[in-house]
């Protein structure tokens, strides 16, 4: 956890003016907050950012990592990363991208391609070819639609009905990467919500 200094808080205080609460309608909410404190679930997600921004759209929480610079005049220039998409209903979580298209992860292993059915920053869903029902996948790779290979960590959490569910992690670039892709198909899904904001 990091504190603000008091030029960092009058930069801010500047920046974002109140909340709007001039309509009751959740799906057109919007308020934008620094943080100082990221809940514990997503340290690791966010590369243990010591500063946010925090974005409320309708009932999705954008987490984005923020580091302030200072130009040669003193100035401060805030930097934002790629936010993390958390999902409200039903409890704070990853933000899971259903009906996949195109994404496949590979078992180091034997080489085998096997699909994915549902992706967030923190785990999947994927069909369990019949070959491989009788051992637990060793799968080390997600390819995303545009061919991009990012490593990860799998760690299987069930299999029901030969569909498997499992944690993943990403570091690093493949972290910032799958971060990306995440944020540009949760833009693409819900353009509405976004048409007030830069992002």
């Amino acid at each position: 956890m990091s504190t603000l200094s008091d030029e960092e808080l009058a930069y801010f205080s500047g920046v974002f003016s109140p909340e709007d609460d001039s309509t009751d309608n959740t799906l057109s909410r919007h308020s934008l907050s620094v943080a100082t404190e990221i809940p514990q679930v997503l340290a690791h997600i966010l590369g243990n950012a010591k500063l946010t921004l925090l974005a409320e759209i309708s009932y999705y929480r954008l987490w984005f990592p923020l580091t302030l610079k200072q130009d040669e005049l003193g100035q401060f220039l805030p930097e934002l990363g790629i936010p993390e998409v958390i999902d409200m209903r039903g409890g704070e979580r990853s933000w899971r991208l259903n009906n996949v298209k195109n994404i496949k992860v590979i078992d180091n292993d034997t080489a085998t391609f096997v699909e994915v059915l549902s992706l967030s920053s923190s785990g999947m869903t994927i069909k369990v070819p019949q070959e491989l029902n009788a051992k637990v996948p060793r799968l080390t790779q997600l390819i995303l639609p545009n061919g991009v290979h990012l490593d990860m960590v799998f760690e299987p959490v069930r299999t029901e009905n030969g569909v498997m569910a499992a944690k993943i992690s990403a570091e690093g670039e493949s972290r910032e990467i799958l971060r990306q892709f995440l944020f540009s198909e949760h833009k693409a899904k819900y353009a509405h919500l976004y048409k007030k904001i830069n992002c």
